[in-house]
């Protein structure tokens, strides 16, 4: 599955960071931008008199030993571009990543408050991972999937083979992505915006013609 990561120009350290060692930085869960970030509500049976309170506790510890990447599964997105790279003056770096790797979850979009149904969910690791696969809608727009790990890195399975980068972007730091892509073996592209949409139209090698 080809999935996108979206970095503005001033984090230009962690974007050769990914295209330099094929991984990708976790972040602690509680420094995400959305202030709901693992919030969620509990339920269960009115005649359930089982104390849940140590259940809860299993599931705080839990949450604390999980770190997310986030990624998206477009890159023709304007608002992606606006909010997470810097209005395309950044970069979308594309990564391979199985559909099937154990750490990969797609998010699901509903309410304010993951809910967790007690009688559906009773391993705490499990009912951690189901809260951080699940967002407000109104981040729908996002078409997020996530990385879940317990490191502060990311081993992606495949080496990375191409970068989209931002038609705003500053010439000189495009130029030397240009340089470093080349070295690299990584394709690079350049957005366009027409009557259709956002695509990308691939670079030409140094020395050739645009």
């Amino acid at each position: 599955m080809l999935l996108y990561k979206f970095r503005e120009p001033s984090q230009i350290e962690f974007t050769l960071d990914i295209m330099f060692n094929d991984r990708l930085y976790c972040a602690d869960w509680t420094m995400l931008n959305d202030p709901m970030e693992g919030q969620f509500v509990y339920s269960h049976r009115s005649t359930d008199e089982v104390d849940r309170s140590a259940h809860l506790d299993d599931i705080r510890t839990e949450k604390k030993k999980v770190r997310i990447c986030s990624l998206s599964s477009t890159y023709d997105s304007h608002l992606l571009w606006a909010h997470y790279a810097d209005g395309f003056s950044g970069v979308a770096i594309e990564v391979d990543i199985p559909d099937n790797h154990p750490s990969l979850v797609k998010m699901e979009y509903g309410g304010v408050f993951t809910n967790v149904n007690f009688q559906d969910i009773n391993v705490p690791r499990e009912t951690a991972r189901h809260i951080f696969a699940s967002k407000y809608i109104d981040w729908s727009y996002e078409k997020e999937f996530r990385i879940l790990h317990g490191e502060h890195f990311f081993e992606l399975p495949n080496p990375v083979r191409r970068i989209i980068v931002g038609h705003r972007m500053n010439p000189s730091l495009f130029e030397a992505l240009r340089i470093i892509c080349e070295r690299k073996d990584i394709e690079i592209y350049r957005t366009g915006i027409g009557d259709e949409g956002i695509d990308a139209d691939s670079v030409p090698a140094l020395g050739e013609l645009w």
